[in-house]
């Protein structure tokens, strides 16, 4: 598959190479250089489209409601938005357009994902988890099993989410945080156990 990159991320890059996607373009307007790891940069998606003819896009961007406006947007040009899964997938799991899963992920039997969510690289997510629209989970975080994380929720490097806990909508867990109870929509914790 021709894939366009949105977003400057090496290691969505390298995974789109391992997975052996031909990647003819980058948009990324932060760049500010015509080349990025000897791909072309595009002034803007519509122009990316146009001069690389590409199949789909991959979309490399942290920023979860960022990420949402850029699939939103590539989507409203008619392009495909391409799912990349580097790590393991078991059974019966389920997820939307977008989905990114780098190396050394890990998505347990039975797991629900939306659309336009990023794992970083040993995300950990066991059996029977749910994972609303554009979730980031950092590296090396651990989701025991059947947690449900609201959609635009980040959660840090290194967290560990205990079983059956829901964190809300919105959230932000800190890096190296344990989570033992509940978060409600929006709240920020961090710490062990997380407050």
């Amino acid at each position: 598959m021709r894939l366009l990159l949105a977003g400057a991320s090496p290691e969505l890059l390298g995974l789109a190479r391992a997975l052996e996607h031909e990647v003819v373009a980058l948009s990324d307007p932060a760049i500010g250089a015509n080349t990025w790891y000897a791909l072309p940069v595009a002034p803007d998606d519509e122009s990316a489209i146009e001069m690389f003819r590409p199949d789909a896009v991959a979309i490399a961007i942290d920023n979860a409601r960022v990420r949402e406006r850029t699939q939103q947007a590539f989507e409203a040009l008619g392009l495909a938005v391409a799912s990349l899964i580097g790590g393991y997938k078991g059974e019966d799991v389920t997820h939307g357009d977008g989905l990114v899963a780098q190396r050394l992920s890990n998505l347990s039997e039975g797991c629900r994902l939306g659309r336009g969510v990023r794992l970083n690289v040993g995300a950990n997510v066991m059996h029977e988890t749910v994972l609303g629209d554009f979730v980031t989970v950092a590296p090396n975080a651990v989701l025991l099993g059947r947690v449900r994380i609201g959609g635009h929720s980040y959660i840090g490097a290194n967290a560990t989410i205990l079983p059956d806990v829901v964190i809300g909508s919105g959230c932000m867990v800190g890096a190296g945080a344990v989570v033992t109870r509940d978060v409600p929509d929006g709240a920020t914790v961090k710490g062990s156990p997380a407050q």
